[in-house]
């Protein structure tokens, strides 16, 4: 098996209002001002929740062929930004 240290990770932006995202897994940060979810059509999505009364789609993931099953931390660090995720697909 070989690892690279180069990730290329296709990032969509979008205008006022969110495409369609019909959760199947939901994740929230330690510090509890990030929501990422996971969609049954693969893709990923980070929203910004800082203030209680508006959640803020921040960016929209692709990588999955398949629903995304879970999200979990990357790290045993409280004050990590790595993300782990997995599908049906793997």
């Amino acid at each position: 098996m070989t690892v690279s240290n180069q990730l290329v990770v296709p990032v969509t932006l979008w205008g006022r209002a969110a495409p369609t995202h019909c959760i199947s897994v939901i994740y929230l940060t330690h510090d509890q001002k990030t929501i990422i979810t996971g969609c049954n059509d693969g893709r990923i999505c980070v929203w910004d929740f800082k203030d209680k009364q508006k959640i803020i789609p921040r960016c929209l993931l692709f990588g999955h062929t398949a629903p995304v099953l879970c999200l979990s931390h990357g790290s045993a660090a409280t004050d990590s930004t790595l993300l782990v995720s997995s599908s049906e697909a793997g």
